[in-house]
């Protein structure tokens, strides 16, 4: 690909646009992104048996509840062992892109690394 021919870029683009499309679709049936990733969090936490303050010894045990953020990051996970046992698919970087932006949507106001970067 030479440095003038940008149509890989443009079809990310387009990934990335359609991928905001479906975020605004499935807020109807999924609900708010944030308050959905915080409720599977506290189902998650529920089902580990996490609990605040737990010391029960063992070193790999979170020792507090997750947050939304970080449900959204174990999603992305969850694609990549998708398409490493699966094999390719686009659904599976359209999704893990989908749960990047939700979340991005926990990072504090004014926190914007990239943005900073490019000053």
């Amino acid at each position: 690909m030479s440095t003038q021919d940008n149509s890989n870029v443009q079809d990310a683009g387009k990934l990335a646009s359609e991928v905001g499309e479906v975020i605004a679709n499935r807020n109807g049936t999924h609900g708010d992104p944030i308050e959905n990733h915080d409720h599977i969090a506290d189902l998650w936490n529920a089902y580990l048996g996490v609990r605040s303050g737990s010391n029960n010894g063992n070193s790999r045990v979170l020792r507090r509840p997750l947050r939304g953020d970080e449900v959204a990051d174990m999603m992305i996970l969850l694609k990549l062992s998708r398409k490493h046992v699966g094999g390719m698919d686009t659904d599976h970087y359209r999704d893990s892109i989908g749960y990047a932006a939700i979340a991005s949507l926990y990072v504090p106001e004014g926190h914007d690394n990239a943005a900073e970067a490019q000053e």
